[in-house]
């Protein structure tokens, strides 16, 4: 394209960055469920465990993802999802389980997103869930 000026870095005047978001899904039984269980330090306590060992799942994910440690990766996306159903977490679950089986395919692009998609759901609910937790106690 003769005559065409091209655009160099100085020349770019915005740049418009795209943040994913979606809400977050808890599952009101399980939820009841905790509040049912009796002894609010228990309750507390239960739900902490639960909270860290998604989190810890989740980091092992990423950990294991970053390594290309793929048996790592399929275990710890398994153990994010079981985290997710204890917490009521559906679509977490859902999204953990796609990368457990996306740990054995060819489709890295696939892998990274859901992955990523798992890291952020995961994260926005250990927020959602700590802001609610005053509530369940």
């Amino acid at each position: 394209m003769a005559g065409r000026k091209g655009y160099g870095m100085s020349e770019i005047i915005g740049v418009t960055n795209l943040v994913p978001r979606e809400g977050i899904s808890i599952d009101n039984e399980t939820l009841a469920h905790l509040r049912g269980v009796g002894n609010p330090q228990v309750v507390n306590r239960a739900l902490g465990e639960a909270l860290e060992d998604l989190a810890l799942a989740m980091s092992r994910a990423a950990i294991a993802y970053r390594d290309d440690r793929f048996e790592r990766l399929d275990a710890a996306s398994r153990e994010t999802a079981h985290a997710a159903a204890l917490l009521g977490l559906d679509r977490l679950g859902r999204v953990a389980c796609t990368v457990a089986v996306l740990t054995h395919s060819h489709d890295s692009v696939a892998l990274a997103a859901n992955l990523s998609r798992m890291i952020r759901l995961g994260n926005d609910a250990l927020t959602a869930i700590w802001d609610l937790q005053d509530r369940i106690v």
